[in-house]
C-alpha cells in the first residue's frame, strides 16, 4: 500500500514537472521512506494511546530508530506490514515489565551483538565518512543504556539488534 502510494505521488510529481531532479524510481524511493517513517509514527503514537502509553512507545521508537540508522539491518519486504508490525511491536514493548538485571542483560546482549555484527549497511547505498565508524556510534548508543537503564530501551534496542543478525527471507542491507 506504502509503495503503490509513494509511486502515485512520485508520478505525479514527474507529471507537474517531467523536467525536475530525480527520476520517478527515485522520488518513489525517497517518498517510501518518508512514508514508511511517518507511518510508523503515527501508527505507534495511535497503538500507544490505545494501550494507555503513549510516551513509552515513542520512547521505544525513537531509540529503536536512533540505533538503527547507524547500525542497519533486516527489512520487511512489505513497507506497509514494516510501519504496522514496528508500531505494534513498540507500543507493545512498555507492556513488558523488566527488573534491573533485566535491563542490565539486555542492554549487554544488545552490545555484544552490535558489536559482533553491526553495521549491517551496504557500503554503495549512501556512503559517507561515518561508516568506518558506524559499529562504534552503533555501540555507543546501546551503552547510553547502561547510564539511563531503561527497561523500555533495552527492549527496543534488544529488536533492533536481533535485526542485525542474519536471516533468509526478507531484505538484508549488505
Amino acid at each position: 500500500m506504502l509503495e503503490r502510494l509513494s509511486r502515485r505521488i512520485a508520478l505525479g510529481i514527474k507529471r507537474a514537472d517531467p523536467d525536475g531532479p530525480g527520476s520517478a524510481d527515485v522520488l518513489t524511493y525517497i517518498i517510501a521512506i518518508k512514508l514508511n517513517w511517518y507511518s510508523g509514527l503515527i501508527l505507534t503514537l495511535l497503538f500507544g494511546w490505545v494501550l494507555g502509553d503513549v510516551l513509552n512507545a515513542l520512547l521505544a521508537f525513537l531509540s529503536f530508530v536512533a540505533l538503527r540508522k547507524f547500525s542497519g539491518g533486516f527489512h520487511f519486504r512489505s513497507l506497509t506490514f514494516c510501519a504496522v508490525f514496528s508500531a505494534a511491536l513498540f507500543a507493545a514493548i512498555p507492556l513488558i515489565h523488566l527488573g534491573y538485571e533485566g535491563t542490565l542483560l539486555l542492554t549487554a546482549i544488545s552490545a555484544v551483538i552490535v558489536l559482533y555484527v553491526a553495521p549491517r549497511k551496504s557500503k554503495d547505498l549512501n556512503p559517507s565518512g561515518l561508516d568506518p565508524y558506524l559499529k562504534w556510534i552503533s555501540l555507543a548508543v546501546v551503552i547510553t543504556n547502561f547510564i539511563i537503564q531503561s527497561p523500555v530501551i533495552a527492549l527496543s534496542f534488544t529488536a533492533q539488534a536481533v535485526l542485525l543478525l542474519p536471516r533468509k527471507g526478507g531484505e538484508q542491507d549488505e
